[in-house]
C-alpha cells in the first residue's frame, strides 16, 4: 500500500513537472515562429534598400542630372534652388529610409523621363520602379497598375516577370 502511494505521488509530481516543461516548449516554437516571419520582413526591406532603392535612387539622380544640365543651359540653377527637406530620409531601426517626399520625388522624376521616352529601353525598368515606390508609399491601387503596364507592355523582359511576381504578391495579401 505504501508502495502504490509512493509510486501515485511520484506520478502525479512528474506530470505537474512536465506539463509545465511542454507549455514552455510550445509558448517558446510560437515565439520562434513569429519571431522568424518578423525576421523574414525584415530581410525583405533590407534586400529592398540595398537593390531597388539603390536603384532608383540612381536612376533618379541620371535623370535629375540630365535635367539640371539643361536648367543651367537655360542659365537657371535648377538642382540648387531645390528645397532640401527633399533630401532628408527618415531612419528606422539604424537603416536608411527614403522618406515619402523622397519616393514621390522619385515618382515624379521616373514619370517625366518616361513620358520623353516611353519606347525607351529604359521603359519597363522605369515604369517597375515607379510601382515599387508606390507600393512603398502604400498606394497598392497604383502599384497594381504600374506592374500591370510592365507585364503588358514589355512581356519579355526581366522586369515583365518581376513585376508579376510582385503582382501574385499583392493579390495574395
Amino acid at each position: 500500500m505504501k508502495l502504490t502511494l509512493k509510486l501515485l505521488t511520484l506520478a502525479l509530481m512528474t506530470a505537474l513537472l512536465v506539463v509545465p516543461v511542454m507549455a514552455q516548449e510550445d509558448e517558446q516554437a510560437a515565439t520562434a515562429t513569429s519571431t522568424e516571419a518578423a525576421g523574414s520582413d525584415e530581410e525583405l526591406d533590407d534586400e529592398w534598400l540595398n537593390t531597388v532603392w539603390t536603384q532608383v535612387d540612381d536612376m533618379v539622380k541620371e535623370e535629375e542630372h540630365k535635367l539640371q544640365e539643361t536648367v543651367t543651359v537655360a542659365g537657371v540653377r535648377g538642382a540648387e534652388a531645390e528645397d532640401s527637406i527633399l533630401d532628408r530620409l527618415y531612419y528606422k531601426g539604424a537603416k536608411r529610409y527614403p522618406s515619402q517626399d523622397k519616393l514621390n520625388k522619385a515618382i515624379e522624376t521616373l514619370r517625366e523621363a518616361l513620358a520623353a521616352t516611353p519606347r525607351g529601353e529604359n521603359a519597363p525598368m522605369q515604369k517597375y520602379f515607379i510601382a515599387q515606390c508606390y507600393e512603398k508609399l502604400g498606394r497598392t491601387s497604383d502599384a497594381r497598375t504600374y506592374y500591370g503596364h510592365v507585364t503588358k507592355d514589355h512581356p519579355n523582359t526581366t522586369w515583365s516577370k518581376k513585376a508579376q511576381a510582385d503582382l501574385d504578391r499583392l493579390t495574395t495579401q
